[in-house]
């Protein structure tokens, strides 16, 4: 039943996947490194407190209109203390591309990343988009250090 339940979900989401007009393409920290995305969650993967600077806390989403009309984004918010800097006031035309700019605070400890920014657009099937930015920060391990 279970499984019936997964797959019954995975067909409607790609589905709703298809009917979009605005596709994330690509994600870059503030060092400029692409990070992976799929679906609607972007991993910022494992961070060690050792290599953790303000850079990891600015994130550049950028937008491309695949549709045929242009794309008004009406508004973008975060959540839990995440910052929108930059997002387009203009339209964004059909094949162009715009960026939104993302920043937020990572206690310098170990912890779990979980934050989500909301995307509100004219985009057909889905007005309203959210983005879940998840990471973890964590200690470097030991040499002699063994992970179960």
């Amino acid at each position: 039943m279970r499984t019936v339940f997964v797959l019954a979900f995975l067909a409607l989401f790609s589905v709703a996947l298809r009917a979009q007009d605005v596709s994330v393409y690509s994600v870059k920290n503030g060092k400029g490194d692409v990070i992976m995305v799929s679906a609607d969650t972007i991993n910022l993967g494992e961070i060690y407190l050792d290599d953790l600077s303000s850079e990891h806390g600015v994130l550049y989403i950028n937008l491309t209109n695949s549709g045929n009309k242009p794309l008004l984004i009406r508004n973008v918010t975060g959540c839990c203390g995440t910052n929108i800097k930059t997002w387009p006031k203009a339209p964004v035309l059909p094949g162009k591309q715009s960026e939104i700019r993302v920043e937020f605070r990572i206690e310098p400890k170990p912890q779990r990343i979980n934050r989500t920014v909301t995307i509100k657009s004219n985009a057909l099937g889905r007005s309203i988009a959210k983005l879940h930015i998840i990471g973890l920060v964590m200690q470097q391990r030991q040499a002699n250090e063994l992970i179960l």
